[in-house]
């Protein structure tokens, strides 16, 4: 009985400091173009820095491996796969800051099944640190702790609308942990020199460009 209150209240702790924290998040997302970011649009994801690489993509580690890893285009002029962005516990037509929100490829998957993103169990041996990682793939479901995923305004250029993308495994789904912490996801890089999407403390500003231009924006405007 003691169990059970007690896992109760960390439950109610839990999403009573959920709420809390997202009801201080107000600030609104902006693209590339200085466009509020919306909800079920196409985006294509660059680092803010030009000259590391082009978008993100997904790719196979191996032949015929699945789901398919989130990459990095080696070239500043490949735009990569556009990604869709979707508000978990609010219905919002914005996406907004520290909001947990589920990012969906938008592209012809080879392996068929789910394109919604995840923080797997895989892991690549990073080049410089020589150590392991997890990365990002396909294969994620909505509303779980291992595809909770937020923006946060970038704290090393801020004004510039980069944002750092994080994991937020207590924002979502059925947590039993009392830990309230998120984890940076950026570039990390094995030994052959290929680039992943993973779970690093290095910061990685990114900006989002609409795939389909600015007359999306203004059409979702006019039809509120």
């Amino acid at each position: 009985m003691k169990m059970t209150l007690s896992l109760v209240s960390l439950n109610l702790f839990i999403f009573i400091t959920t709420h809390s924290l997202l009801s201080t998040a107000s600030d609104v997302i902006y693209d590339s173009a200085g466009d509020k970011l919306l909800t079920g649009v196409p985006y294509y994801i660059f680092p803010l820095l030009r000259g590391t690489g082009g978008g993100l993509t997904l790719s196979r580690a191996t032949k015929d491996s699945c789901p398919l890893d989130v990459t990095q285009e080696p070239f500043e002029f490949n735009y990569g796969v556009p990604f869709i962005v979707t508000p978990i516990i609010f219905d919002e037509t914005y996406i907004r800051e520290s909001y947990p929100v589920s990012i969906e490829a938008s592209f012809t998957d080879p392996c068929q099944g789910s394109k919604t993103l995840k923080l797997s169990s895989s892991e690549v041996v990073t080049a410089a640190a020589a150590k392991t990682v997890k990365t990002v793939t396909a294969g994620g479901q909505l509303n779980t702790q291992e595809s909770c995923f937020q923006f946060v305004e970038d704290e090393v250029m801020p004004g510039t609308r980069s944002y750092q993308i994080q994991l937020c495994p207590f924002k979502c789904g059925s947590n039993s942990s009392t830990s309230l912490s998120c984890y940076n996801i950026g570039l990390v890089t094995n030994s052959d020199g290929k680039t992943f999407l993973g779970q690093t403390d290095a910061l990685f500003p990114v900006v989002f460009q609409n795939s389909f231009g600015s007359s999306v924006q203004q059409t979702a405007v006019q039809s509120e």
